[in-house]
Parts: C-alpha cells; sequence; structure tokens
C-alpha cells in the first residue's frame, strides 16, 4: 500500500494547519502513469507558454494554489475519476502541543499515521511518500518510531503493525503527491469560509466534490467532521 503525505498552513497563521494522506491501492503505478500523461500533455500546450503560474507548472508539476484553471480543471477531472481513500486532520493550532509550527506537524503526523497503521494491521508494509519540505528531514527520521509508541498506546498493546518506510520525495519525483495537495485546498478553502454548506460558495461545491474520497477529516477542536461512516452528505 501506499501513502503520499504533504502538509498545508505552515507558517501561515491565518489558514488552518493541516496533514493529509491519500491511499493508493494496487493500480498506485497506473495512477502515477495517467498523471504523469496529463502533466506531458499540458506541458506541451504552447498557447500557455510565459504565462507565470503556468511556467511554475512546468517547472515544479501540479500544484493546487498556483495552477491556472487551465491546468487544474484537468487534473480534477482526472482525480475525480480515482480511486482513492483521504485522511484529514487539520487544527486552528489551538488545540495540539507544541511552540513551534513543526513541532505541531510532528504531532500531527505521528497522529494521522499512527490511527492509519492500526486501521491497516494486516498489511505487511506502507510505503510513505512525504513531498520534500524545508524542515521535514528531522521529523521524517523521528516518525516510524514516535509513529509505533502512538499506536501501541492506542491500542494498549504492542499488535502486529505494518512495517511502515517512509521517504521523502519532490512532486516531480512522484506527481501523486499532487492528489493529497488538491484535497488539502478544497479542505483549507472550505474551513476558511466557515465551513458554508451554502451551494452558491464555490469552496463548498469544491469540498463536496473531494468529501466522497475523504475517509476521515478530524478537528483537533472540533473533533470528527466527515468520514466514511458519517458523512455529510
Amino acid at each position: 500500500m501506499k501513502l503520499f503525505m504533504d502538509e498545508s498552513g505552515n507558517g501561515n497563521p491565518s489558514q488552518p494547519l493541516i496533514v493529509g494522506a491519500v491511499e493508493l491501492g494496487d493500480d498506485a503505478d497506473e495512477i502515477e502513469e495517467k498523471i504523469l500523461d496529463l502533466y506531458e500533455r499540458l506541458f506541451a500546450r504552447n498557447s500557455l507558454a510565459g504565462f507565470l503560474s503556468f511556467e511554475e507548472f512546468r517547472k515544479k508539476g501540479f500544484h493546487a494554489s498556483n495552477d491556472p484553471l487551465e491546468v487544474s480543471g484537468p487534473f480534477l477531472e482526472l482525480i475525480r475519476d480515482t480511486f482513492f481513500r483521504a485522511y484529514i486532520v487539520v487544527t486552528d493550532r489551538m488545540g495540539v502541543p507544541g511552540d513551534t509550527e513543526f513541532k505541531r506537524i510532528e504531532f500531527m503526523y505521528v497522529k494521522l499515521l499512527s490511527d492509519i497503521v492500526i486501521r491497516h494491521r494486516r498489511e505487511p508494509e506502507i510505503l510513505c511518500y512525504i513531498e520534500q519540505s524545508e524542515g521535514m528531514a528531522s521529523i521524517i527520521r523521528r516518525l516510524p518510531g514516535s509513529v509505533v509508541r502512538q499506536a501501541c498506546k492506542k491500542t494498549g498493546k504492542a499488535a502486529p503493525l505494518p512495517k511502515l518506510n517512509i521517504a521523502m520525495v519532490a512532486k516531480r519525483d512522484y506527481m501523486s503527491t499532487a492528489v493529497v495537495d488538491y484535497v488539502m485546498a478544497a479542505v483549507s478553502r472550505w474551513i476558511l469560509a466557515d465551513r458554508t454548506t451554502n451551494p452558491g460558495h464555490r469552496p463548498y461545491r469544491a469540498f463536496r466534490e473531494i468529501e466522497p474520497f475523504i475517509s476521515m477529516l478530524y478537528s483537533f477542536e472540533h473533533g470528527s467532521i466527515s468520514s466514511r461512516k458519517d458523512p455529510l452528505h
């Protein structure tokens, strides 16, 4: 099983702090090929050459906060036809411990990954790819041990758990990291819009499009917001 993880809102107190994971199954390699094929087709669109956000896309790959509509539209269409499960934890920075952003992020990674390894305890191995970012290297070194300790604390016993292999990757190395990026962007914009349920508001419509893929959306301050067992819709 492959997990692709990232964080959003890091260092920006006006935005919610989010850590997300997207789980891809046996067709993970096929999904990666489809995303890469779309990237190559969009890359070749010379009509957008010179447009700043498009040139950023050409250099770095898909990114929800920067991609022009000519890029984000086709990418969203692709992931709507893709099977994946998303796990998201979010905070307004009041309900998580830590006096720095990276300490909060590490806490959130540990909590989210421990829940995922318990959920998938019958899997022999989980391959976890975290998007490359400044400061994450030291966190990644500590994650495997911290996740096992947290999982054992939660279950109350030293139960068998999957082997957790974690690697830090650039978006251009694994285009599938963009899926979690787009999911987190939709969640963040919806939360910033006060979790509106007005269909006339675009953040709500965008959230509704990705909600069927959400296995867990959990706030450290407000508890469960949406899940497969208890979706909003």
